[in-house]
């Protein structure tokens, strides 16, 4: 196995709570008059988010989850495999979906698309980190962003490398070495 070896912090804990409550503002804004969103957290990586952006929020909100599957490893296989489905019905709903990271957009525009497919009224898609060179790449613009980082292997705030460093408070480069 790689030896693993955190370069450095990206995103300090007090960055992340500031860009939680930025972005948390930024959603009750903009869903002022929407009844109880609905919330889809993409499991496994976007449980932090999610669960720091509920409390933030201050308000009632309806919340799933889907786990999905585009990688092997640290190689994006190109398909998206859904793993877990929703429980809860989309139609007419306002939905927004959280993940922790945008990287090609793959998965956010898919499940996106699908999520409209199933009869969603409107679909944002808010993220914690962005590390698109360009706000178009991938296809999908999120909607809220937490903040824009480096197009390098990040680590914690739900991002992981084979399960490793998942639960890091904050983000970080990780480094990996033979």
């Amino acid at each position: 196995m790689s030896e693993m070896r955190l370069a450095r912090t990206i995103l300090s804990v007090d960055d992340i709570d500031q860009m939680v409550k930025r972005v948390a503002d930024e959603i009750n804004e903009v869903l002022v008059d929407v009844e109880r969103p609905v919330f889809v957290g993409v499991m496994k990586g976007a449980y932090m988010w999610m669960a720091d952006l509920m409390r933030a929020m201050n308000r009632e909100i309806e919340l799933d989850y889907i786990d999905v599957s585009s990688y092997v490893g640290d190689q994006s296989t190109g398909h998206i495999t859904i793993q877990r489905d929703l429980k809860v019905d989309l139609s007419g709903r306002t939905v927004v979906i959280l993940d922790e990271v945008v990287d090609s957009g793959l998965t956010l525009r898919y499940l996106k698309a699908d999520f409209e497919a199933r009869g969603a009224e409107k679909v944002y898609v808010a993220v914690a980190t962005d590390k698109r060179q360009s706000t178009t790449a991938g296809g999908i613009t999120p909607d809220f962003i937490g903040a824009q980082v480096p197009d390098e292997f990040l680590v914690g705030y739900g991002m992981d490398y084979n399960e490793y460093c998942r639960s890091l408070p904050y983000v970080a480069v990780l480094e990996l070495s033979e």
